[in-house]
């Protein structure tokens, strides 16, 4: 049985947007937000916490490990119906920022964002964001934000590219300490940063992305391909230089970056 806990005041700040709910177990917390969402019962600044998710997915549908005690796992429900002219990406963004900002804060080494939603350390996986939008009338009108963290973990199953923050650390973690140190940061990059000011945004994140401005690997259409990584546009479309030096714009349905040739 599934033990649902309601906490007020859960985030140690003088004013405080989020609201705990606090589970044992569920198959996924953006699954869990999504149906409050589409029965009206989900409210601004809902975060849901899981001991243990057991069908947590990312990017692509891909699954995310979640390993009980040792990651940490929550999603966040944001109402930007009052908000205008925000998109998707710079959402992503500043969460991205709000992480990794956490993770330097708690002295992590080799902090980066792989495109478009992978937190790396020291090159490896460590966490990851999946967030999921909600239009009407063509406008962003609320977001479902999930976030994973590897805290604790010593072995991965099925992600092999990946690390925890104790083996990058050599320190031990707990998911509940390491929520509210990110809570803050999180926060304040959903509710006090400028969204219409996309220059700063964008550039915050460009100096955190992974091998910008460096020749990686790519898969597209079934095949490995080779181009320069320079950036990303507004809406969050890879900046792609390739080697006759056409520069293109590509997003996630057309190209995944890899973290190395064999990782397809």
């Amino acid at each position: 049985m599934t033990n649902l806990l309601l906490f007020e005041s859960f985030i140690p700040t003088e004013m405080s947007y989020f609201n705990l709910i606090k589970l044992d177990a569920i198959p996924s917390t953006n699954d869990y937000l999504k149906k409050l969402h589409k029965e009206g019962r989900a409210f601004d600044g809902n975060l849901v916490w899981a001991k243990d998710q057991t069908s947590g997915r990312g990017q692509r549908e891909n699954k995310w490990e979640s390993d009980s005690e040792n990651s940490l796992t929550f999603s966040v429900y944001r109402d930007f119906s009052e908000t205008k002219g925000i998109s998707p990406f710079l959402i992503s963004a500043a969460v991205s920022l709000a992480i990794i900002e956490t993770l330097q804060e708690l002295q992590i080494p080799n902090l980066a964002v792989k495109w478009p939603n992978d937190i790396l350390s020291c090159n490896l996986k460590t966490g990851g964001i999946l967030i999921e939008n909600f239009f009407s009338e063509g406008r962003l009108k609320a977001s479902v934000i999930g976030i994973g963290l590897n805290v604790s973990q010593d072995v991965f199953h099925h992600v092999p590219l990946a690390t925890s923050l104790k083996q990058v650390s050599g320190k031990q973690w707990k998911a509940d300490e390491l929520l509210e140190a990110l809570t803050p940061f999180l926060e304040n990059a959903l509710y006090n940063l400028d969204f219409q000011d996309q220059k700063a945004l964008l550039g915050q994140y460009q100096n955190i992305l992974w091998k910008r401005n460096m020749v990686s690997s790519f898969l597209e259409d079934g095949k490995i391909i080779k181009a320069k990584l320079l950036g990303v546009n507004p809406q969050g479309k890879l900046l792609l230089e390739l080697k006759d030096r056409r520069v293109v714009e590509k997003d996630t349905q057309q190209i995944r970056m890899l973290y190395k040739t064999t990782d397809h």
